[in-house]
Parts: structure tokens; C-alpha cells; sequence
């Protein structure tokens, strides 16, 4: 079963990248280690994005996005 991972891209005031996760991830959830492997992939994809994006004049452009894994 495909499980959603929701986040949301942004800056800090700093300029530096900022991510928040939307999604409930852990609290109780059982994942099997593919399933976990697959979040981690998910998450470096993420982290990827996140310090691609250009700056802007404005710190805090938020971006919402949402990948199946």
C-alpha cells in the first residue's frame, strides 16, 4: 500500500531551506523496512528540493507539495 507524504517547502528569515512535513509520520504507524526505505528516499528527494529552490526577495515563499511512497 502506497502511503502520502505532504510537505511543504519554504525559507527561514535567514534564507536558509526550511521544510515542514504535513503528513503524520511514526505516532503508532507499523511500516515494514521496503516501506521505511521508501520514506527515507522520499525524504532525501525532499531535502533535495528544498535547498534547490531560489531565493526570494520575500524569506518565506511556501511551496505544498505531495509524493507517494
Amino acid at each position: 500500500m502506497r502511503q502520502t507524504l505532504e510537505y511543504t517547502l519554504c525559507r527561514t528569515h535567514q534564507g536558509t531551506p526550511l521544510i515542514t512535513l504535513d503528513s503524520p509520520l511514526g505516532n503508532g504507524q507499523e511500516n515494514k523496512p521496503d516501506t521505511l526505505r521508501a520514506l527515507a528516499y522520499a525524504l532525501l528527494d525532499v531535502a533535495t528540493q528544498a535547498e534547490q529552490q531560489e531565493p526570494s526577495r520575500k524569506h518565506y515563499r511556501s511551496r505544498k507539495r505531495v509524493v507517494q511512497f
